[in-house]
């Protein structure tokens, strides 16, 4: 009986180091709020993310292509998504990582809350394949590889100049 408690206090801490490391190495950062264009715009664009290097570098590429714009850009945390309102944008872009090749239950909630206003909507999921999708809805999803941002920034603004235009 003793070594049976054993080998489960062992496999109980190798468990507990194996997920403060899995959290450590890919857990998505929290994104700050923050506006840019808020007095001057002639579009309302919503920006749901998560902070990680490819993607911070994804929407600050999407945000500098616009920067000669007037469009008012608000960027949150895509797990704050719940707390807005899809009416209060022209087009809502939502970046973020799906695990075990699902989206998060939050942004399935969300899509589910708007079944009438998913032309409003650029998803781009790192999945690190191609073939993942959404019913109804087209999602741009690949590989979080830093190389790729200018590709997948293009992909972005000629979707989003299709819904502001």
């Amino acid at each position: 009986m003793r070594v049976f408690k054993k080998i489960i206090l062992i496999l109980s801490i190798l468990f507990t180091i194996f997920w403060i490391w899995y959290e450590y190495t890919y857990a998505m950062d929290t994104i700050i709020p923050f506006e840019v264009n808020k007095d001057k715009a002639k579009a309302n664009v919503l920006i749901a993310s998560q902070g990680s290097r490819f993607k911070d570098s994804l929407v600050q590429g999407i945000l500098k292509h616009y920067q000669q714009d007037s469009i008012y850009f608000k960027v949150i945390d895509v797990y704050m998504l719940f707390t807005v309102p899809i009416d209060e944008w022209d087009a809502i872009i939502m970046i973020n990582s799906w695990e075990y090749y699902d989206p998060p239950s939050n942004l399935t909630k969300y899509i589910r809350k708007y079944p009438d206003r998913l032309d409003k909507l650029i998803i781009l999921s790192t999945v690190g394949s191609s073939n993942r999708s959404l019913e109804d809805i087209d999602v741009i999803s690949g590989e979080s590889i830093i190389e790729k941002v200018p590709d997948y920034m293009s992909i972005i603004v000629t979707q989003l100049n299709k819904i502001i235009e």
